[in-house]
């Protein structure tokens, strides 16, 4: 399949989540050629998503036909307005196109969709949607879903989370500057989250639109991006750097801590007032996470609920400092305690490395060889224990992410910030999955509770007890002979399915027992495919040496249990 070159764009669009559907509430004039003035520039753009979104299974090559034929209608209607076909909205003439494409409603399953008309044709290819898109290769994205659940639930939640990040990244914007952004913000998610594809991408425009035309207040590492055409702007100015500190900004904001009237302030308008604070925390401490930061406005938040009721509430929040330092620490420590132990991760498990056998003296060497597979395997066997019901195809793209997370921060300068946001983002892939459908209550629970305590809940869950294996492992270990021509990650990836189905049918057993299962399995891997008929081999040494080892296993502890 052709690569699209837009990669950047695509990503951060793909994953938009429902339907194509042009504004349903009134706008004025102006409004309104604004948006076909941005239909008509970016109609290549549109497409592809709506294509992407519509019809999940086509490839590349059928999007670009259908890019082509709304290219060629714009041209068209740009030419001469007075047509019967440009009267039509975006929405229609999309439909009416892919619906058009020789065979490809019956190849993908969507006549019935095409023989309907209007708004009933849209509502239908909205419902054809696949939540569960497993035939897909995995893709990182910022689990969409989960945010506009949360912003659906939750707005004021929601937008004290894009404060923290946009006061972080823009620390000299102003306050009432912020809010008019988040304004932007919020109506791109009105349009994003109800599936509205072409007042989302109009709305995202908007707000980098609105950052450009202000960036000598907001930001001094945006000039390159402004200069940019759509997408590549937005792109640019998502991953650019966080803005200098300004000089004049102080480490702490006086008003919230040693005002005598914070408690009236903070009741004349409790929202406003625990935004400012968001944001003037968040503006000081760009080292800090996201979740940090908000669990930082929890705890001020806490606090004022305790003082307020006090006779003397200043002599009581003036203390507010220490408790966000000892929520720092405690956070801080838990990352630290994670890094470390994913830099001394094999010290212990090495020995149950396949290959690796008798002398150790080259451990160093050996661990930064074998560091990937200890680390990934790991991640897997806690993941999967937590989580069995999930598929191994999500088991091992959720574990994988896990490691990628600590493999890129836990060598960095900013090391707690950029553990704490992507271990977070892994969970919101988890969440988003469970939003679809419940994995167990426990998964449920920290899924659904306060976004700053989510990774600490995860943290403490321990292994589903609900769950029953399956009742037979037909399938489950069946290898052929490409195992044999796999290397590096083709090889890991297969043998990280091997490890998940292993604990899904075996979840009580303990983490050396399951090293030493797999390199039983490993062995037989390397004996099989010196053989020659290395399927035939594989079914009968694969069920022989997965029988001897758990077999071994349970001898083993029924002797140390029958022990005096």
């Amino acid at each position: 399949m052709k690569q699209l070159k837009l990669t950047g764009f695509v990503i951060f669009f793909f994953f938009l989540t429902e339907s194509l559907t042009l504004p349903t509430q009134p706008q004025d004039v102006d409004d309104v050629r604004i948006t076909q003035k941005f239909i008509e520039d970016n109609v290549g753009y549109i497409t592809i998503i709506a294509f992407a979104q519509y019809i999940q299974e086509a490839s590349f090559e059928e999007v670009e036909m259908l890019v082509k034929t709304m290219a060629e209608y714009r041209d068209k209607c740009l030419a001469d307005r007075t047509r019967p076909e440009c009267s039509k909205l975006t929405n229609e003439v999309l439909l009416e196109n892919i619906c058009a494409m020789e065979g490809l409603p019956q190849k993908y399953n969507f006549s019935h969709c095409c023989r309907k008309v209007d708004f009933e044709r849209r509502l239908c290819f909205f419902h054809n949607k696949k939540a569960d898109i497993g035939f897909l290769p995995p893709l990182p994205t910022l689990d969409p879903e989960e945010k506009c659940q949360t912003y659906k639930n939750n707005r004021e939640s929601f937008l004290n989370k894009n404060i923290a990040i946009l006061s972080q990244k823009f620390p000299k914007i102003g306050f009432k500057q912020l809010t008019s952004l988040l304004e932007d913000v919020s109506s791109k998610y009105d349009g994003c989250c109800e599936g509205d594809v072409v007042q989302c991408i109009h709305g995202r425009s908007k707000v980098m639109s609105h950052i450009c035309s202000k960036q000598d207040s907001i930001s001094s590492k945006i000039k390159d991006c402004c200069e940019k055409n759509i997408p590549e702007r937005g792109e640019c100015i998502i991953y650019s750097n966080k803005d200098d500190r300004p000089n004049d900004l102080s480490l702490r904001e006086a008003k919230f801590i040693e005002s005598d009237n914070v408690c009236e302030k903070r009741d004349a308008d409790q929202a406003n007032f625990m935004a400012e604070f968001l944001y003037e925390y968040s503006r000081r401490h760009p080292e800090l996470s996201t979740p940090e930061l908000l669990r930082i406005a929890k705890v001020y938040e806490d606090l004022l609920k305790e003082c307020c009721n006090m006779e003397n509430p200043p002599e009581c929040y003036r203390h507010a400092e220490n408790r966000f330092n000892e929520t720092t620490e405690k956070s801080l420590k838990i990352v630290q305690q994670e890094c470390e132990h994913f830099q001394n991760l094999g010290k212990d498990d090495l020995k149950y490395q396949v290959g690796i056998s008798g002398d150790l003296s080259r451990e160093d060497e050996l661990l930064l060889l074998f560091r990937t597979d200890i680390c990934s395997f790991s991640y897997l066997i806690n993941l999967t224990k937590l989580a069995p019901q999930l598929s191994t195809e999500e088991l091992t793209f959720l574990g994988k992410e896990m490691v990628i997370a600590l493999t890129t921060c836990c060598t960095l300068s900013e090391e707690f910030a950029c553990v704490d946001n992507l271990m977070d983002l892994v969970l919101g892939e988890l969440c988003g999955i469970n939003e679809n459908r419940n994995i167990n209550p426990a998964v449920d629970h920290c899924c659904k509770t306060n976004f700053a305590f989510r990774r600490s809940c995860f943290e403490s869950l321990e292994a589903d007890k609900t769950y029953v294996p399956p009742s037979t492992s037909q399938g489950l270990f069946t290898f052929h002979a490409d195992l044999c021509q796999a290397h590096n990650e083709e090889l890991q990836r297969k043998k990280d399915r091997f490890l998940v189905n292993l604990v899904k049918l075996k979840p009580e057993l303990a983490g050396e027992e399951l090293w030493s299962l797999l390199a039983d399995f490993t062995n037989v891997v390397e004996k099989c495919c010196k053989a020659q008929e290395p399927e035939a081999c594989f079914k009968e040494e694969v069920f022989r040496a997965l029988f001897s080892g758990i077999q071994l296993i349970f001898l083993v502890k029924q002797r140390k249990w029958n022990s005096p």
